[in-house]
């Protein structure tokens, strides 16, 4: 999944035969991925030991998902998300189709539910679903044998980014059990929070949120035990990871505040700002970056403390490594909760 390999020697079978036996006698305790909350501790430390061998695999194709169909339902527009999920599988030898929002099914008035069982009828794996509706891939998964892995629905979560996101912060400190991690941004329009909030309570981290009060969900202080800053430089003192988050206009979002330049005055990452965080901090985005208002544009690639092109090349091999663990998690069988 990266340009370099710590095996350039080895061959595309060693490589192989070295994730099959990390994956000996291992396996994920779900048929599908829609929500963190869907992985145990267990779950998410054998992705990410996956997920580090499948990036040190470098350039090389491998075989693993040959012969196996991958649908990319993309059911709302991405560029991320869409192009890391197709590249992975393409490089675990899979077939990869992609349904976009414009497809003739949906366009001809055909329920969801009734496109997916279509697809999984064709033999379909695994089928990545996105969309603007929360909780459809949690209904989607009821009703066919593919695996299912929610590319992120509505305002609700985004699984695999924030399992990316983990193995970027577990990269740099080697642990998250004590560390803080502070969010600044968009948090009641973002999706990504919903997942990052659930997977930082589970890797025993503390999680910070700076934002206006607007945006601020309801309860979200008592359901994710996080804490609420609006002084952002408050919340950035004494942070391990500075995670910024965009503003979502295609949301909404823009009548909670009174102006993206106002709320980048306030709440914008500098480098002063930045600076208020552990001398080791990191800094992330989930993309796309709006410089000069989320951060500043300097931050983006130029500090040493940005890891936005890392989130990115991890997102390869999370999304590679859930989509061979589910793929070949029960290989077509009913789902004991399956329902036609």
């Amino acid at each position: 999944m990266t340009t370099h390999s710590i095996y350039p020697h080895e061959s595309v079978q060693e490589q192989e035969n070295r994730l099959l036996q990390i994956r000996n006698k291992r396996d994920l305790s779900c048929f599908d991925v829609v929500s963190i909350d869907d992985l145990t501790r267990k779950d998410i430390d054998l992705i990410l030991e996956i997920a580090e061998e499948m990036k040190q695999s470098g350039t090389k194709k491998l075989g693993l998902l040959k012969g196996a169909t991958i649908v990319n339902a993309f059911y709302e527009n991405s560029t991320r998300t869409k192009t890391s999920f197709e590249m992975a599988g393409k490089h675990l030898g899979a077939d990869t189709i992609n349904i976009s929002g414009s497809s003739s099914s949906t366009k001809k008035g055909e329920s969801y539910q009734d496109t997916t069982m279509t697809l999984s009828a064709y033999g379909a794996q695994v089928i990545i679903i996105r969309s603007e509706y929360s909780g459809l891939p949690q209904q989607l998964k009821k009703h066919v044998s593919s695996a299912i892995i929610n590319a992120g629905d509505g305002w609700h979560e985004h699984p695999s980014q924030a399992l990316l996101d983990v193995k970027t912060m577990i990269d740099h400190h080697g642990t998250l059990e004590g560390k803080i991690i502070t969010m600044v941004g968009d948090i009641m329009h973002s999706r990504v929070f919903g997942s990052v909030a659930r997977i930082i309570k589970k890797m025993g981290g503390t999680l910070r949120i700076a934002c206006p009060l607007t945006f601020v969900p309801e309860n979200v202080e008592t359901v994710f035990n996080v804490e609420i800053f609006t002084d952002i430089e408050k919340a950035l003192q004494g942070a391990d990871v500075v995670y910024a988050l965009r503003v979502q206009e295609e949301r909404g979002s823009g009548g909670f505040i009174p102006s993206l330049r106002e709320y980048s005055k306030t709440f914008g990452i500098t480098k002063e700002r930045l600076e208020l965080a552990n001398k080791n901090a990191i800094l992330m985005h989930p993309g796309p970056v709006i410089r000069d208002i989320d951060m500043h544009s300097a931050l983006v690639t130029l500090d040493d403390k940005a890891r936005i092109l890392d989130q990115v090349e991890n997102g390869m091999a999370i999304r590679g490594t859930l989509q061979w663990l589910l793929g070949k998690r029960y290989d077509g069988k009913v789902k004991p909760y399956q329902t036609i």
